[in-house]
């Protein structure tokens, strides 16, 4: 099944979210990415992505988006300010 990551950014925006994008391949490009879906409101920067295997999740954040936060001045490891819910789905259907 797909695997599920889910993240909550208080402090960021779509803006933020934009420039690390841009550091890295596009979405279509993406070894194993199934889906992608970013936007921000007064709680922050929420970024869900869908996977084929959380090794695809894993390899992707390794390889492409820590160094892409380190090439905006961003820490590479994970922000104190964010919240992660990940998980494998046990339904997925898309259309």
């Amino acid at each position: 099944m797909a695997y599920i990551y889910i993240s909550t950014s208080k402090g960021m925006s779509i803006e933020d979210f934009r420039a690390v994008s841009a550091k890295h391949d596009p979405p279509q490009d993406l070894d194993g990415l199934l889906a992608w879906a970013a936007g921000s409101d007064e709680n922050g920067l929420h970024v869900v992505t869908m996977w084929q295997s959380k090794a695809h999740a894993d390899r992707f954040q390794a390889e492409q988006l820590f160094p892409a936060f380190q090439a905006v001045g961003m820490a590479a490891d994970v922000p104190a300010n964010t919240e992660f819910t990940q998980y494998e789905s046990g339904e997925l259907y898309i259309r």
